[in-house]
């Protein structure tokens, strides 16, 4: 026999063969040595084992939640004996270990088992012993009382987001369940979405309701271990009719649906218009300051190029050289055709003067 947990003790039952007088037995617990030897005397006459007692427990089994402690109860049938000690018994959902095992043993009949967790799930079962003269006699055990933790989601919201948008909010706890969304008092969902892995919401758009009274419901699943748990549905949610083909988008696309047929959305129009308006203003402030600077620049390289003019013209010589060039007549040419010789002197010609004065 092999416990999932501590034990300080275990109790075998031997049926059939196993269970005949002069057998030997001994026992081990892990890798211990083996214990010594034992037989199994018969009793000189068939004891009929005391009556079974009753187990009870609160919370009534099926509605454990985790986290809360158990108090069982062992009820012992009116016997001319009273039980010297009572034991609580647990016998495993696995299959492969069908073995019950002691989870306690006292005097009392009282039992308390908890905080709960997943591992204290099982079938518990519970007896007593009596004094005999050769040493104590176990009853036989009570009717199985099986404990489960039952998960209480907590109950969703449903909202209107919009015109034919509906939000079902879940735990966030949950991510990633199953949504369904229900009329009123309708056992079946109208439709069910998956929300993203790491959302506890989906979006449902409805562009149609044709119900003149009542309204939706939703509701989200999660698959806990093997099993689905469900939560309980939202409160009715009443919303406004609109026209049109009904129309369900999975989440996140809560933009992808149909616009409602023949009107216009005029919060949206006046939003664009705005747009343009405010864009259109600033190209033209842009544009403005654009020319104002283009204009500025052009202006002072305009005034630089005029004063370097006039400073290069300012500083520049206005003296004019007005020097004649020399001039030589040869006299013996001259007096040769005047028939007579004269001696050459060289004519200097100075220069031209306002003020030269003529020499006598």
């Amino acid at each position: 026999m092999r416990y999932n947990t501590p034990q300080q003790q275990a109790e075998f039952v031997l049926q059939g063969s196993a269970a005949e007088s002069g057998s030997l037995y001994c026992c081990q617990y892990d890798n211990s040595m083996f214990s010594p030897y034992t037989t199994i005397k018969a009793p000189s006459h068939s004891i009929m084992p005391p009556g079974p007692p009753r187990l009870s427990v609160e919370p009534p089994a099926g509605h454990i939640l985790p986290g809360q402690v158990l108090l069982f109860q062992c009820h012992a049938p009116p016997t001319s004996t009273s039980p010297v000690s009572f034991l609580l018994l647990r016998q495993l959902n696995d299959p492969a270990a069908p073995q019950r095992q002691v989870v306690h043993q006292s005097t009392s009949p009282l039992f308390w088992v908890g905080p709960v967790g997943q591992g204290e799930e099982g079938i518990y079962f519970c007896l007593y012993r009596i004094a005999m003269q050769r040493g104590v006699q176990d009853s036989a055990p009570s009717s199985p009382v099986p404990i489960t933790l039952a998960v209480r989601l907590p109950e969703p919201r449903l909202s209107q987001e919009d015109a034919g948008l509906l939000a079902c909010l879940g735990s966030p706890s949950y991510p990633g369940a199953h949504f369904s969304l229900f009329l009123q008092g309708a056992p079946s969902p109208v439709t069910t979405i998956t929300a993203p892995a790491s959302k506890h919401s989906v979006l449902f758009a409805v562009s149609e309701l044709k119900r003149e009274e009542g309204g939706f419901e939703c509701q989200y699943s999660v698959l806990l271990g093997k099993e689905w748990v469900h939560s309980e549905r939202s409160a009715p949610l009443t919303v406004s009719s609109t026209t049109g083909p009904p129309s369900w988008s999975f989440y996140p696309k809560v933009n992808t649906y149909p616009s409602e047929a023949g009107q216009v959305d005029l919060t949206m129009v006046i939003g664009s218009i705005a747009a343009a308006v405010l864009f259109l203003l600033v190209v033209i402030i842009l544009g403005i300051t654009i020319f104002k600077h283009v204009k500025a620049a052009a202006t002072k390289r305009h005034q630089r190029e005029q004063d370097l003019f006039w400073q290069t013209l300012h500083s520049g010589n206005h003296t004019v050289d007005l020097t004649l060039p020399r001039v030589s007549i040869n006299t013996m040419e001259f007096g040769a055709e005047k028939g007579r010789s004269s001696v050459s002197e060289p004519i200097y010609d100075y220069p031209l003067s306002t003020f030269t004065k003529t020499q006598y």
